[in-house]
């Protein structure tokens, strides 16, 4: 329905004058199935993925959800402090997580005209000096669910949203999984590659001496320990379920699936849930060595878990749907930017929401 044939039931009388101007407007958008104008904005947005009220940033004159945006508050004691767990009395303005908000409202009248009064210099000393613990404060007083679907959204945005496809098929996927611990993407597949061109199929690799298989796969490291496991997961795939085809997995419960494989040595939280994730588009949120690294320098989880616990922990954290996005561009993110040794922060997207960052600014 267009916004003309949502207005023609009200009468221009009606819709012009003023104590009504502002609800007839917001019904004829009801009407039109469009959003209402962006209150500072104007500009027409689709419904806020968020119930948190918007404010805006006093540096950047941004508007944002509350609660992605720090509070300052102006007490009694005529001193302007942060509030990153928004319990301070007294007028409250906001700003972004971000330093060069901070100095551009210092050089401006932007507290002043947040707070409505003259605000003298001495009210504003040590903010810049304050800045970098009370930017982590806040972090750690931000929920770990909304902060991940936030993290999510900012790395969909700076990387793109990977897409799940079909095809892939699951005994493949698990013995390409068991193939990469411990080694590099280029080092599996080019072991998968010589063990697929060294036996015709799944049947040959079960039959065959575990030294073959470990010629086939050595480039991906402990080829004597990986071949026993390769041939005594197809061992035991075969006598499960009658055969080399894992496709009914793909309609099992997860967690069913997960306890069941677990069994077999090789086989981890972390290889079952790649599986799955990749070979079944279930949505689960696998945790290797760079997804474990990211999640902790973020501050998602506690410092010193295992990669076990982290995988725990982070499950209800991603936001629906989102187990296959936020996984693969972890990844991308590990592999490029947020690396083991020399993480480079000034280029990483979501420098904002890591008490880990050297840098107090995203680009």
């Amino acid at each position: 329905m267009t916004l003309a044939l949502a207005a023609r039931p009200f009468s221009l009388e009606f819709i012009t004058k003023k104590v009504y101007l502002i609800p007839a407007a917001l019904l004829l958008f009801a009407l039109a199935g469009a959003a209402p104008p962006h209150s500072c904005t104007g500009v027409i947005l689709p419904p806020p993925k968020t119930s948190s009220p918007q404010r805006t940033c006093i540096g950047c004159r941004s508007c944002k959800p509350a609660d992605e945006l720090m509070r300052l508050a102006y007490d009694s004691e005529q001193a302007v402090r942060f509030d990153p767990r928004r319990e301070l009395p007294g007028r409250g303005c906001h700003l972004c997580p971000d330093q060069r908000c901070l100095e551009s409202a210092l050089r401006s009248r932007a507290f002043a005209r947040a707070y409505r009064r003259a605000v003298p210099v001495s009210a504003l000393a040590g903010l810049k000096d304050e800045f970098a613990a009370a930017r982590t404060a806040w972090i750690a007083a931000f929920r770990r669910g909304r902060r991940t679907a936030l993290i999510t959204e900012r790395l969909e945005s700076a990387f793109g949203e990977p897409v799940w496809q079909s095809g892939e098929d699951p005994l493949a996927a698990l013995i390409l999984t068991v193939l990469s611990q411990s080694t590099n993407d280029r080092n599996r597949d080019f072991a998968f590659q010589r063990l697929r061109t060294a036996f015709p199929d799944w049947e040959s690799v079960s039959r065959a001496p575990s030294t073959a298989i470990a010629e086939a796969i050595r480039p991906a490291g402990l080829a004597n320990q990986k071949s026993v496991r390769i041939r005594d997961i197809l061992h035991w795939v075969k006598a499960t379920y009658g055969g080399f085809d894992l496709s009914p997995l793909c309609g099992q419960d997860p967690r069913e699936v997960s306890a069941t494989f677990m069994q077999l040595k090789g086989i981890g939280i972390k290889t079952i849930s790649v599986v799955l994730m990749v070979a079944c588009g279930a949505n689960v949120f696998p945790v290797d060595t760079h997804v474990h690294r990211i999640c902790q320098r973020l501050g998602l989880v506690p410092q010193g878990l295992s990669a076990e616990k982290t995988h725990e922990l982070m499950q209800p954290l991603v936001p629906p749907g989102k187990s296959y996005s936020l996984h693969m561009n972890f990844l991308r993110l590990g592999r490029t930017i947020c690396q083991a040794r020399k993480p480079r922060c000034a280029e990483c997207p979501v420098a904002l929401w890591c008490p880990s960052s050297s840098l107090f600014e995203s680009e």
